[in-house]
């Protein structure tokens, strides 16, 4: 017996490698498995290309597959361990939530919605699962901004969500659906996998070599016509396909039908005579890589003023994002802010506190990259407590009003299209608001996962901190519980008749065309005269009239749409939200605006705090001195915000940014009311220090006089 006892030594060498290959995800593993070259000069990749079942692909068979980076690149690299990184696992239940960050938007710009998306359930977004959003549609909207996997995995794929949405009952149809005591899955959730497959990870999206020849909008175009398997192909610029996907449907057979798949054909000429393809890449990911999912732009781009941005200033210095924002094998980017608990080493002294000032307390040593510490000279302690860095030294300077911008996913930047900055979804930049903000109706949720520091739990003590912001629009059902977001397929499927919106839901509910007799309406006689003979009269009376036309149109078709909706489900009351508002069918035929009770939290906006791009000292707030912030009329306080809605002549209220960052705004106004006459008091205060100071020169003159003379 006790000879077939292990050793106690083997027996702890068991259990560490038994714990080792449970946890899995560790920096060290990867090491033992696979080989690296440790050059920092970089390695040459020559390798060849194989498809998604491991084979070596011939570039001249004519019916040649795509390959596959999974089964290409997973040979000498962890394929594993870097799949599960903060730009792969924000599906995963197991993944942190981490501080809010930008949303997926689903946008149907012809039905008006926009809706903040996040399985990660920050506060203002809505979990996908629970819209009843397929992952394969998830992959489908967003692959082509994503570097492949996540919602588009293969083990996501698999996911079913509970489907509790009301279902939508066509009031013309009587029959019941037969379900055999079997969940039905609504018509809205689509999955079309068994056509594209899963949503392959392409490693060269990050780390191909600017000039290399690869194409991520290529790839994005490949994903939008469903080609998901060979969008790694064609963005690499090897190959070419002849079709696309989007005609095959849910009950195509792969094996019966596969003369209707796409067919590649391979550049021969980018191979070597032994079959080998030159993979041009580098390492640490350039700034274009990260610029294509993460360009924010001012929108006065769109009109030409480009040129008068400057770039973040770290970038001008020839840092580049990957320097601060880097990762290991396991890539779990550092994303670079105060308290982030990063999973495999500490991170502090990648956030701007850490790199420029240092810590004490964790031991971090400023100084990273070169970093200046900055001297900060008369500037009183307090603002550390109160102001975050990005506060004083990033985005635009706060203004009278919040611009707006443009951003790559949610306004498909790289397409070639014309813009003029009205585009939606209206995204405004840069709110200061308490770090994590979230609107009061819905402050005191649970926010105990957050990636961040205690600080940042939206409480009015928090740094205020710029942030992105932007307003829901979406159909929903109000009931006794509160108002219940539709599915966005399922709301497109039903009020499209009734809007009759077919590009742009602002702009075609807004277009009025005026018939010959309503021109002759306005303008009698003259109605046949060319435009621009009109007078100023007539000019005023045609758009009087338009306007009216214009007020006329929206509400007929909004009315259609939410009847189309309450007829569906008739037990509730349709409602459209947007700009903050929600609006409902009147007594009348007309629209009314919900009250604040029925609109609850619904229409409250989203905020994401933001980093980039940092401004020069020169150009921080309050190089120009205290009143820079403390006056009356300060943008930091005063800057109004407009809430950004869809229907045309909508009349949102503004409001002083003020107002949402939890200060005392009496107190605040009482304070900063001081500083407007400081310079004033400063100099009435010397005035009176001197004459002081002479009464008192002359009293010890007289006192020593009076001694001398004794």
């Amino acid at each position: 017996m006790f000879k077939t006892m292990l050793p106690p030594v083997r027996i702890v060498v068991a259990l560490s490698v038994a714990t080792l290959t449970i946890l899995g995800r560790t920096e060290f593993a990867p090491a033992q498995n696979y080989a690296t070259s440790d050059n920092q000069s970089g390695y040459v990749h020559w390798i060849e290309l194989r498809d998604a079942s491991g084979r070596t692909i011939a570039p001249d068979d004519d019916d040649a597959p795509p390959y596959s980076p999974q089964q290409t690149c997973g040979r000498c690299h962890d394929f594993n361990t870097i799949s599960h990184g903060w730009h792969f696992d924000a599906v995963e239940q197991s993944s942190r939530r981490g501080r809010p960050g930008q949303p997926w938007i689903w946008s149907d710009l012809a039905n008006g919605i926009h809706m903040p998306l996040s399985y990660r359930d920050w506060q203002g977004t809505f979990n996908p699962d629970k819209l009843e959003i397929s992952r394969w549609q998830m992959a489908e909207k967003f692959g082509g901004f994503l570097p492949g996997g996540g919602p588009g995995s293969a083990a996501s794929l698999e996911h079913r969500p509970e489907f509790k949405l009301p279902t939508w009952k066509d009031p013309k149809d009587d029959d019941e659906p037969e379900t055999d005591g079997e969940a039905v899955t609504p018509e809205h959730f689509v999955d079309l996998s068994n056509v594209t497959g899963e949503l392959p990870v392409d490693c060269m999206l990050c780390h191909h070599r600017p000039g290399s020849g690869y194409s991520p909008f290529a790839w994005t175009e490949q994903i939008e016509d469903r080609n998901f398997a060979y969008a790694p192909t064609v963005a690499m610029g090897i190959g070419t396909v002849d079709k696309n996907s989007l005609r095959l449907k849910d009950d195509f057979d792969r094996a019966e039908d596969a003369d209707k798949l796409p067919k590649i054909t391979y550049d021969a000429q980018r191979f070597r005579h032994d079959g080998m393809i030159f993979f041009d890449l580098v390492r640490k990911p350039s700034n274009d890589s990260c610029y294509y999912c993460h360009t924010n732009i001012s929108t006065d781009t769109a009109t030409g003023g480009r040129w008068l941005h400057d770039e973040d200033v770290h970038v001008r210095a020839g840092i580049a994002c990957a320097d601060c924002h880097r990762n290991g094998l396991d890539h779990e980017t550092v994303r670079g802010f105060v308290g982030e608990q990063h999973p495999s080493a500490s991170a502090e002294s990648f956030s701007c506190q850490g790199c420029h000032l240092g810590s004490d307390g964790s031991g971090t040593v400023a100084g990273r990259l070169g970093a200046p510490k900055p001297l900060h000279k008369g500037l009183p302690p307090l603002h550390f407590e109160k102001l975050s860095c990005t506060a004083c030294h990033s985005g635009k300077l706060p203004s009278d009003t919040l611009p707006r911008q443009f951003n790559s996913i949610a306004h498909r930047l790289g397409e070639h299209v014309r813009r003029n900055g009205d585009e939606a979804p209206g995204i405004v930049a840069s709110a200061l608001l308490p770090l994590d903000w979230h609107p009061p109706t819905t402050a005191e949720g649970d926010h105990s996962d957050d990636d961040s520091d205690v600080e940042a739990s939206g409480h009015p003590s928090a740094k205020l901190t710029p942030h992105r912001m932007m307003w829901p629009s979406y159909w929903g059902l109000l009931t006794d519980s509160g108002i219940q977001p539709l599915n966005p397929e399922q709301a497109r499927e039903i009020v499209r008749k009734g809007l009759r919106t077919k590009r742009d839901f602002t702009e075609d509910l807004a277009k009025v065309k005026l018939s010959s007799s309503q021109k002759k309406e306005a303008l009698g006689d003259r109605y046949r005269t060319k435009e621009e003979e009109w007078t100023e009269e007539e000019k005023a009376k045609v758009e009087s009239l338009t306007k009216k036309l214009r007020e006329e149109q929206i509400t007929e078709k909004m009315v259609k749409a939410l009847k189309e909706l309450e007829e569906g489900f008739p037990e509730s009351i349709a409602v459209y939200i947007t700009g903050g508002q929600g609006f409902a069918l009147g007594e009348a035929d007309d629209l009314r605006e919900l009250s604040a009770d029925e609109l609850g939290d619904a229409a409250e906006p989203y905020a994401w705090p933001m980093a980039h791009s940092v401004r020069p000292a020169s150009q921080s707030l309050g190089i120009g001195g205290c009143t820079d912030c403390h006056r009356t009329d300060a943008p930091l306080f005063a800057t109004q915000v407009r809430p950004v809605g869809l229907l045309p002549d909508q009349e949102t209220e503004a409001f002083a940014i003020s107002n949402i960052q939890g200060l005392d705004v009496e107190k605040l106004s009482i304070w900063n009311s001081m500083f407007d006459g400081r310079s004033v008091f400063k100099i009435f205060g010397l005035i009176a220090l001197g004459l002081t100071c002479v009464v008192a020169v002359s009293a010890c003159a007289v006192n020593l006089s009076s001694f001398w003379r004794r």
